[in-house]
């Protein structure tokens, strides 16, 4: 597998992860398409979309794409991560929305159209249907089990603890 293969597959994975932790610290977590359709986009709701891109994207300009990733929210709603590959920092939302990555001074932000978008130039948008789709030509789904996959082979399961693990 290439280095370029491997960026590819942990960018996916960073995707899913953000998804999965998006919808995991929405106040009542959506239990149907049907709700996801009519829920109308709030301040919380974007700002957990924006960690999600933000954890994503990081791991996608990750020197060691090859890692595996575990991403977890703690008490005050930040996103910490660790990588095999001995990577790891924080994602924090301030109060305008704005997500930053503490290892690399990225900055994420999501729009009213629900797109987020990075410093770096990279742009995610989620459709009607749940799918995630990056800039990049990455997309995301969530399977019937919870566990998020990508158009590249690579999956991220939330455990009962919360805890995000990517592959």
């Amino acid at each position: 597998m290439t280095t370029k293969q491997r960026k590819k597959k942990v960018q996916e994975a960073n995707k899913a992860a953000d998804k999965a932790i998006r919808d995991a610290q929405m106040p009542g977590v959506l239990k149907s398409l049907r709700d996801f359709v009519y829920t109308p986009l709030t301040v919380s709701y974007g700002q957990f979309i924006l960690a999600c891109l933000l954890i994503i994207g990081i791991l996608a300009l990750s020197s060691k794409s090859e890692a595996a990733c575990t991403y977890r929210t703690d008490a005050l709603g930040n996103v910490r991560y660790s990588c095999d590959a001995g990577v790891s920092g924080t994602y924090r939302t301030d109060v305008l929305g704005t997500t930053r990555d503490s290892r690399t001074g990225t900055t994420y932000r999501t729009d009213v159209l629900g797109n987020t978008r990075s410093s770096n130039g990279t742009t995610w948008r989620t459709d009607s249907l749940g799918t995630v789709r990056g800039s990049d030509g990455t997309t995301w789904r969530k399977d019937s089990l919870g566990t998020w996959r990508s158009n590249t082979g690579n999956t991220c399961r939330t455990d009962a603890l919360g805890t995000m693990r990517c592959n």
